[in-house]
């Protein structure tokens, strides 16, 4: 349970971190070899194996049956995103900032529902150019609580969560290293990284959630935006 007090107009909700390594692959390719990767999002796996390249395929070989199985107990779908970007130091590959995966929305523009939350779980991998990884995942590894609230879009719950983090000074983290499958369940606060050197990277996740997917099964990513933080922007 979430939920550890209620008082007035506010909810504070526990967010204890769950995550592990369930596989590995060789996390260092060539450009050439990302090159022919493509950029999807909320796709089918039928979807993410024909427009996907080797890459994405060897993924996906490595995800053990048990994890669709889970998702179909839960009545929940699977939902699979493919990034690629070229990126220089101090570049965001996604919009920065803690949050977690999988929460529960009743449209894509509201915020999300910590009170109708499965318990499930997410995967991610990074795939990169350069050995010491360009944008790598960070965990939060010790558990928060938040005193939430109410959301709205100028104070976005996790815009609340991030600032809760952000305002301790020094937590505990775990990075993920580029090759590793990381299972995580959607009370687990993370973010992505500025990149650390120039270089290619691709990010694969796999969602538990409980919309459907797509239109056609999954859409095309034509072009991938890259996220700066300005200076006195409070970040």
């Amino acid at each position: 349970m979430s939920i550890v007090a209620t008082q007035s107009n506010k909810t504070v909700h526990l967010f204890k971190p769950t995550f592990k390594i369930i596989g590995s692959l060789n996390g260092v390719r060539f450009i050439s070899e990302l090159e022919r990767e493509t950029g999807f999002y909320s796709a089918t796996e039928t979807f993410a194996r024909q427009n996907g390249g080797p890459i994405v395929h060897e993924i996906l070989d490595l995800i053990p049956q048990s994890y669709r199985d889970e998702a179909k107990i839960l009545g929940l779908f699977v939902n699979i995103d493919v990034r690629i970007h070229r990126l220089y130091p101090g570049d965001f590959p996604a919009y920065p900032g803690w949050h977690c995966d999988g929460e529960y929305r009743e449209t894509y523009f509201s915020q999300p529902d910590l009170e109708r939350i499965h318990v499930h779980n997410h995967l991610v991998t990074t795939i990169s150019s350069h050995p010491q990884g360009v944008s790598n995942t960070q965990f939060l590894n010790e558990q928060i609580a938040l005193e939430v609230d109410t959301p709205s879009a100028d104070h976005t719950l996790w815009g609340q969560l991030h600032e809760l983090i952000s305002s301790k000074g020094t937590v505990e983290t775990w990075d993920t290293k580029d090759g590793e499958i990381v299972q995580f369940n959607s009370w687990t606060p993370h973010r992505c990284m500025p990149a650390r050197v120039r270089g290619w990277r691709l990010f694969f996740r796999m969602s538990m959630w409980h919309k459907p997917h797509l239109e056609h099964g999954g859409k095309i990513s034509k072009q991938e935006q890259v996220y700066k933080v300005m200076e006195g922007s409070g970040w």
